[in-house]
């Protein structure tokens, strides 16, 4: 632990220098944006190129995604509401026994078998 001093003791001298004006999220669009244009330019001179056929397939949905986050929170409920009022009821076998069956469904889940 440190002691509280009233002067400024030295530390030691690191060099740490950060570049100033340097975005690497700017750069990266900045070089995807020309190998873009290169891109439409060789298509342009190929006689290929056709205006919008880029950005139509860009706004086309794919699957959904299955959401199963209500699931999860109902058999998290139910094991956390089973689990007290078992407790009030058995004891602690039934805080074991809902400890139990939540493993095995996390199990078989994880596993992908349900």
């Amino acid at each position: 632990m440190k002691i509280p001093s009233i002067f400024k003791l030295p530390r030691h001298q690191r060099f740490h220098m950060e570049p100033r004006y340097y975005n690497p999220v700017k750069e990266e669009i900045q070089e995807r944006e020309r190998r873009i244009i290169a891109e439409i330019n060789a298509q342009k001179r190929e006689g290929t190129y056709t205006p919008g056929t880029r950005i139509s397939g860009s706004f086309s949905r794919s699957a959904p995604k299955k959401d199963e986050s209500g699931l999860l929170r109902f058999v998290i409920a139910t094991l956390l509401f089973g689990g007290v009022v078992g407790y009030l009821y058995f004891g602690i076998a039934a805080v074991y026994a809902a400890f139990g069956i939540g493993m095995v469904y996390f199990v078989v889940k994880r596993l992908k078998l349900l």
